[in-house]
């Protein structure tokens, strides 16, 4: 697909003739569409990458143990791998919505922080920032996700607090002016 394809070429779902009819049919022209919607460099990138991982995880659970990697050999023009990276930029969404992204690479660089082995042998993810802050405060390197994990919740405690010292302040402000002397 040329630079200048995603503006001139096909858009996903424009095309009328040659309708899939079977439900796999279907699912795997969508999967198609949203890759070659991906690659054309539509400003929503990110989302139709998570879509398109929400799409290809659920035939992953409903095709079973083993045949995950034939039906991606047979069906789709891209890789197991990729498949996979879509499959944790969806499981992801929630971080890379709060994330200035700007595109697919940098999502999968971003969250592929740490090596492979590291995360299947000691996943971090949904970390209680409680556990992460006396971490933090122990000395602990901390992953990108983690830092922004707990810089979130630093946030949501730092305006907690703020609310009910001005809450506190408007109390005694009252008082101050029913004593009026």
């Amino acid at each position: 697909m040329g630079r200048f394809d995603s503006l001139t070429g096909k858009r996903p779902g424009s095309q009328k003739e040659n309708l899939p009819t079977s439900r796999t049919e279907q699912t795997v022209k969508r999967i198609i569409d949203l890759h070659e919607s991906v690659l054309g460099g539509m400003k929503n990138v990110l989302q139709n990458a998570m879509a398109l991982g929400e799409e290809l995880l659920k035939i992953k659970e409903d095709l079973g143990h083993g045949n995950w990697i034939p039906w991606i050999e047979q069906n789709l023009p891209f890789s197991e791998r990729s498949a996979r990276n879509y499959i944790t930029i969806f499981k992801n969404k929630e971080l890379l919505n709060r994330q200035p992204i700007a595109d697919l690479k940098s999502a999968i660089k971003f969250l592929s922080d740490g090596t492979q082995e590291e995360k299947e042998i000691n996943p971090k993810e949904n970390q209680d920032p409680k556990i992460l802050y006396k971490r933090f405060h122990h000395g602990e390197k901390l992953s990108q996700k983690e830092k922004i994990i707990l810089k979130e919740f630093l946030v949501i405690e730092k305006e907690k607090i703020l609310t009910k010292a001005k809450q506190k302040i408007n109390e005694i402000e009252n008082e101050l002016q029913s004593l009026k002397l």
